[in-house]
């Protein structure tokens, strides 16, 4: 019998959004850029540069939290029965799409909350970059 996925009810999601809301700046004292705070596109490029795919030396670093996501991921999937290694439809063209959320947000400077700072701070490019977020929201859905 399967138990009642916790991560799922209210609870568990406000729950996951305060540890990841306290887990931010708490991350951003201990040292990471104070504009990035738990930002997997910004890791994503720290990481690539770590292992010489590019050469901009203050965006080159093994971040930890990506592989203590990935890690604590897998390691929730086995605990709770969940992993099934499966194909998904049009791999490919995921793969794609994929890449270019990368590069919208990095070429934006991140992710829709980075977006709506930016648009506080009076920061007009930042409209552009949700009408962007939303049009390949809705593409995406599509695929």
């Amino acid at each position: 019998m399967q138990g009642k996925n916790v991560f799922a009810t209210r609870w568990g999601i406000i729950s996951v959004g305060a540890v990841i809301g306290i887990l931010a700046p708490v991350l951003q004292k201990l040292g990471n850029p104070g504009n990035m705070g738990i930002c997997v596109a910004c890791f994503e490029r720290d990481m690539a540069g770590a292992i010489g795919f590019h050469r901009a030396e203050v965006v080159q670093y093994m971040r930890p939290e990506i592989i203590g996501f990935v890690l604590g991921s897998l390691i929730a999937a086995y605990l709770f029965k969940e992993y099934r290694p499966r194909l998904g439809s049009a791999p490919i063209v995921r793969f794609f799409l994929g890449i270019f959320a990368m590069i919208g947000a990095l070429v934006f400077l991140g992710c829709p909350w980075r977006a709506l700072l930016r648009l506080s701070g009076g920061d007009l490019n930042a409209v552009l970059g949700l009408l962007g977020l939303t049009a390949g929201i809705g593409i995406g859905t599509l695929f």
